[in-house]
């Protein structure tokens, strides 16, 4: 469980990076301990996503019933929140930067929480008709293009790479959410 202090200095060190202000990597427990707080947003952002989930179930999308179906949706979630950072365990080891692997994935963990949060939302928004779809494709691509720039931000920094190696990490992670998005989405 997260302690009131180590969600103040997360959510302080996330507002810090969206400046990008180095100082932010000060309040980011970087230890093991601080990468187990740091999935706190894939809880805070969980009943959005299961909301989403469920408000999107129907026949026209998936062949499944509603159990199975939120079985699928529960480990795609789960997924998509742990399979980046399983696979930067070997990454950063064949990058020489092991010992910084927790400066990168704690503070790369928190800043899912305000560029994916909001998105959760227009996802709902879109859900009850009160926004076209088109428009959600459109502020999906922004989110994306703040996950590229934040993500480039944050691998450099806390794993003290090039930018076009951090750069390379952020495809990768998309890379890997893309492939996992349609392999599930073949289910």
């Amino acid at each position: 469980m997260i302690s009131v202090p180590q969600l103040a200095n997360g959510l302080y060190g996330t507002w810090l990076v969206l400046k990008f202000d180095m100082r932010g990597w000060e309040f980011f427990e970087t230890s093991l301990r601080g990468f187990w707080a740091s999935f706190t947003p894939a809880f805070i952002m969980a009943p959005f996503h299961f909301f989403h989930a469920v408000a999107a179930f129907g026949p026209e999308r998936t062949d499944l019933s509603f159990a199975p179906y939120m079985i699928v949706e529960t480990l795609s979630y789960i997924l998509s929140w742990a399979l980046f950072p399983f696979v930067m365990l070997y990454a950063s080891e064949f990058l020489g930067k092991a010992p910084r692997y927790f400066s990168h994935i704690v503070p790369y963990n928190w800043i899912r929480l305000p560029i994916e949060g909001p998105l959760y939302l227009i996802l709902l928004l879109s859900d009850f008709g009160i926004i076209a779809i088109e428009g959600v494709a459109f502020l999906n691509l922004l989110g994306l293009l703040a996950l590229i720039v934040y993500g480039t931000f944050i691998a450099g920094v806390g794993l003290k790479i090039t930018t076009g190696t951090a750069m390379g990490l952020v495809v990768l992670d998309f890379v890997l959410s893309l492939t996992t998005t349609l392999l599930i989405a073949r289910i």
